[in-house]
């Protein structure tokens, strides 16, 4: 029996020595949408957090949100655009040349309380044409869980969360403006 196993090592040091060294895609690529686009980060949708607890309370829960989803919007958005420019404002209508606009506003954010946690995060996508229009409307929701920590771990568990929920709205709206019909007719 042991030269059985000994026979089928070399074999599976193969198996692993190719599966670490070939690259595995987590999530299928999703086409380029040949459009000029504007992402509207207010300041407001930026900034957006949750903070909760009571005045009586040592340990508050502060959920920023904002502040780590416009960066990842920002970096990660171009990836589908032929162009993405960054504003702080909606355009006037027919003021710009880009073909869409696309507009994030932070619809709600939720947690619940104890050991083990769980936010949620509800983001509302429009996109504008040149011209003001409404073309597309979406909501977004990520839900993700996590423990609260002891006092000394508490704001670490939090932070975790925090990022993992803005890479889940991320992952969500990329998946919602790549297969939205309305922008895929538009990129035509």
């Amino acid at each position: 029996m042991i030269t059985e196993s000994v026979r089928f090592l070399p074999g599976l040091a193969l198996i692993f020595a190719f599966g670490l060294t070939t690259p595995i895609s987590a999530q299928p690529v999703t086409p380029k949408l040949k459009l000029d686009a504007e992402l509207v980060l207010t300041p407001e949708f930026c900034s957006a957090e949750l903070k909760s607890g009571n005045g009586f309370s040592t340990v508050k829960d502060r959920y920023q949100i904002g502040e780590k989803l416009c960066p990842l919007l920002e970096a990660e958005l171009p990836s589908l655009f032929t162009s993405l420019r960054k504003l702080e404002s909606v355009p006037a209508p027919n003021a710009t040349g880009a073909g869409v606009i696309l507009i994030p506003k932070m619809g709600d954010i939720g947690a619940t309380r104890g050991n083990k946690r769980e936010l949620v995060v509800v983001v509302e996508w429009t996109a504008l044409d040149h011209a003001g229009k409404t073309l597309w409307v979406q909501t977004i929701e990520a839900t993700v869980q996590g423990k609260a920590g002891s006092a000394y771990t508490h704001g670490k568990h939090l932070k975790a969360m925090t990022l993992e929920a803005a890479n889940a709205v991320l992952a969500k709206s990329e998946d919602a403006l790549g297969s939205a019909p309305q922008l895929l007719k538009l990129a035509r």
